[in-house]
């Protein structure tokens, strides 16, 4: 006689289980227990399930078995469970509901899953992958953990056992920066995540709580060193017109016929006010360069300004502040 394969006890076991449930959903129940309707629906659900599953379609079983669960938490109802979440990729799940059907006391109905059931927890304890998260400083009030987004209840420290695979993992608490890790673990593996909570106040909000003014704004500064370099540019201005008008007086005085006439008295007007806007550029330019070097502390800057003037009887620049 051949031996039967694992599909084929597999298959024998599966049926058993499901008229196992049967039977014991249709047992009387204490007074107590849930109503006749809520067993009634979670009998309904737990068939429906063990049909999809028969027919391999065992993530629509899952959410069945998990509804009926919800409703009467059966053990062999846990132990299907168990089996659609192993068969759907779901590890960690299926291994804590194995661990879930051992940890209640068999039954004669049940004694016959028993090894099933550990012979599962052993083959899945080795393709999960194990993480513990470290959370610095230890010992926050109000410690909230996300894991992909989903609240996490776990406390720091303690190893937590995930599908193979990428997760981001977020620490918050009142009072503290939140800290955000991602990280990858392989089946069988360990990885311990570090996660440091900064406080949350900076320095600019210790002085504002202080009743302390607010840092000033550099541009208060800037503005207040415009008015110099205005004055510097002026002065350069009338320098340089006053050297363009000097040269050209002087090339005037070298065609002139005489040192008398018209042409020479236009020649030396020329160099005249050439010379007074060159000095007074010069001046300007003192000027400007003072202010600069002798600025104040930064201060809400004050309006000025300068302005040149250039007449027949000489030139100059006018300044306001």
């Amino acid at each position: 006689m051949r031996p039967r394969s694992p599909a084929a006890r597999a298959g024998r076991t599966f049926v058993a289980v499901v008229a196992a449930l049967l039977l014991a959903a249709a047992a009387p129940c204490p007074a107590a227990a849930q109503g006749t309707g809520d067993v009634t629906a979670a009998r309904v659900l737990f068939v429906q399930g063990a049909k999809l599953a028969r027919e391999g379609r065992w993530e629509e079983a899952r959410a069945l078995y998990s509804r009926s669960l919800a409703i009467k938490a059966m053990p062999l109802t846990r132990y299907s469970l168990g089996v659609a979440q192993k068969e759907t990729g779901h590890l960690a799940d299926a291994l804590a509901s194995f661990r879930a059907f051992l940890a209640e006391p068999a039954t004669p109905t049940t004694e016959p899953y028993v090894g099933p059931a550990r012979g599962a927890v052993v083959a899945l304890e080795g393709r999960v992958g194990r993480v513990t998260l470290a959370v610095r400083p230890g010992n926050i009030d109000g410690l909230a953990l996300a894991l992909d987004g989903k609240p996490l209840r776990a406390a720091p420290g303690q190893v937590l056992e995930l599908d193979p695979g990428a997760y981001e993992v977020e620490a918050s608490a009142p009072g503290f920066r939140a800290a955000v890790a991602r990280f990858s673990v392989g089946a069988g593996g360990s990885v311990e995540v570090p996660l440091a909570l900064a406080p949350a106040a900076t320095a600019q909000a210790s002085a504002t709580r202080e009743g302390l003014p607010p840092l000033a704004d550099s541009s208060e500064g800037s503005s207040s060193r415009t008015l110099p370099f205005v004055v510097m540019g002026v002065g350069g201005a009338l320098f340089a017109g006053g050297a363009v008008l000097g040269l050209a007086g002087w090339k005037q005085a070298g065609d002139a016929r005489s040192s008398t006439g018209s042409d020479a008295s236009s020649a030396r007007a020329k160099g005249i006010v050439g010379d007074v806007l060159g000095g007074v550029g010069v001046a300007t330019v003192g000027i400007g360069l003072y202010l600069l070097l002798n600025e104040p502390a930064p201060s809400t800057p004050r309006a000025g300004s300068v302005t040149p003037w250039l007449s027949a009887s000489g030139a100059g620049v006018e300044m306001r502040l």
